[in-house]
């Protein structure tokens, strides 16, 4: 860029033609205005100097002189002109005589000019904090370099960041913050910051020598409790996910009661739900997840079922009825979530052998590649094709019970005879292997190595508490009523506030 400056302003401080622009040009600007300072060096910018306006105005004169012409009559002139006589003279015209009073003087456009080249890209002063989402195929490295950091910078945050936090565990969605420190005409990159959890902040920034240093920083996270209840009209998930309680929460809490619950068959439109659980919140008051459910109750027609969290003594965190029983059970009595009871337990007539024998299970109906979890701890007695059952495993769980999953898909990995296995874990994936018509699992429970009826059966309870931890319990049962009937009066008060 090539800029024309009068001398008095190009021997003036760039920050001093800064301050001529910023003045708002209500008026000529002076010399004397302007302090004298050394020039400084504008990159980009070749400033040539121009004599001061008067003898600007001599030379035009020569030069008008020279060619024969007349110097044109200035604005100030032209009336004194026309009252003399002067043929010649025009008179000026009221809009145009307007616009050249507000003209600002050239020095003062010159000075706007140069302030505006400063403005202008890529010249940058100061921090700015870059955020980017991690896609498909990116990595920590070429998403600094796409930035813009240098490849020598990039390579020593990583390793610097590598004693953190392993960059291979990046996450697509994962949000990554990039700070970089601009110098004008040049960037470095000064550090990073992502989440591996909520929980924590993993930071990389320069020392005093300038190499990178990684942090780890803990994430002040406000956890507060949420209340929801409502009526049944649909199913469970539905209507308690109207009631604001995310499935994610659901699925354990679902888990919690199949012990005591048949949600195929037991669960009514009518019935109602009340639940309380936790979630957590980031500083600015966004959410950061959801928690634990600390309380639900379910009126199932004439039952009422309530169950609340308790940490035992020796550090078990379990679901109890108000009694300080467990709910906890030997068996799930449904070894798979939302699947439908297609068939139960007793004489049919079979689909495709096409007579009447007995089915010694139950049958849940569900989509190709459902989860199929362990109904209780134990062994893998026996897994793979089984005849009619098609891919089938048996689970011992004593000396007397086992549980028996036919017609899988595929079973889950690492899993062969004498594997053990918790309590739901997913230990296969529904299919059709097998005499069967579609996708479904086909579940028994045995005793002493007879079928039973898996939803009739007697299981073992779990654990009872007493003493000191019962008396425990019991405190944490009014605490938690307590704060479930405050949780839903807020919730209710936050409803009928008017918007403003």
């Amino acid at each position: 860029m090539r800029v024309t400056l009068p001398v008095y302003i190009a021997s003036t401080s760039l920050a001093a033609i800064l301050a001529l622009a910023a003045q708002g040009l209500d008026r000529p600007v002076n010399a004397q205005d302007v302090p004298t300072a050394d020039t400084d060096t504008l990159p980009g910018v070749e400033i040539v100097t121009e004599p001061p306006a008067e003898n600007a105005a001599e030379a035009t004169t020569e030069t008008a002189a020279e060619a024969g012409t007349e110097t044109p009559t200035s604005g100030a002139e032209r009336p004194a002109a026309i009252a003399a006589g002067d043929d010649d003279a025009v008179a000026p015209d009221p809009a145009t005589a307007d616009l050249e009073a507000e003209t600002p003087p050239m020095a003062s456009v010159l000075a706007l000019t140069v302030a505006d080249s400063l403005l202008e890209e890529p010249y940058r002063v100061g921090e700015e904090r870059r955020t980017v989402e991690v896609a498909s195929g990116d990595t920590i490295l070429a998403l600094m370099l796409g930035s813009g950091a240098a490849s020598r910078d990039a390579h020593a945050l990583i390793d610097a960041l590598e004693t953190v936090y392993n960059p291979r565990d990046l996450q697509i969605g994962q949000e990554i913050t990039l700070v970089f420190n601009h110098h004008g005409y040049s960037s470095s990159l000064e550090g990073l910051e992502l989440m591996p959890s909520v929980e924590t902040i993993a930071m990389v920034r320069r020392n005093a020598d300038g190499d990178f240093e990684a942090s780890e920083v803990a994430n002040d996270l406000d956890t507060r409790r949420v209340a929801a209840a409502g009526t049944i009209t649909n199913n469970l998930a539905a209507d308690t996910g109207a009631a604001g309680v995310p499935y994610g929460v659901l699925v354990p809490l679902i888990r919690a009661y199949s012990y005591t619950v048949d949600f195929q068959r037991d669960i009514q439109p009518g019935d109602s739900f009340e639940i309380l659980f936790e979630r957590d919140f980031f500083a600015d008051g966004t959410q950061a997840r959801n928690g634990d459910v600390l309380y639900a109750r379910l009126r199932l027609g004439d039952r009422d079922l309530a169950v609340y969290q308790f940490e035992t003594d020796d550090g078990m965190v379990d679901y109890y009825d108000r009694d300080g029983l467990s709910v906890r059970r030997a068996l799930l009595r449904t070894p798979i979530d939302g699947a439908r009871l297609s068939s139960g337990f007793g004489m049919r007539r079979h689909p495709i052998l096409g007579y009447t024998r007995m089915h010694r299970g139950v049958d849940f109906a569900a989509p190709t590649g459902t989860p199929i979890l362990a109904a209780g701890d134990g062994v893998v007695d026996l897994i793979g094709p089984n005849r009619g059952y098609g891919n089938y495993i048996r689970l011992r769980h004593n000396s007397r019970m086992a549980t028996a999953y036919a017609h899988m898909s595929r079973f889950a990995r690492g899993l062969s005879r004498g594997t053990r296995v918790r309590q739901g874990d997913v230990i296969g994936f529904v299919g059709s292997t097998g005499l069967s018509t579609g996708p479904h699992l086909h579940y028994e429970v045995l005793i002493g190595g007879s079928q039973v009826n898996p939803l009739s059966v007697d299981l073992p309870t779990g654990r009872e508490l007493a003493g000191t931890e019962l008396a425990r319990f019991r405190g944490v049962i009014d605490a938690l009523d307590a704060a479930f009937a405050e949780s839903l009066r807020e919730r209710d008060q936050l409803a009928e506030t008017p918007e403003p």
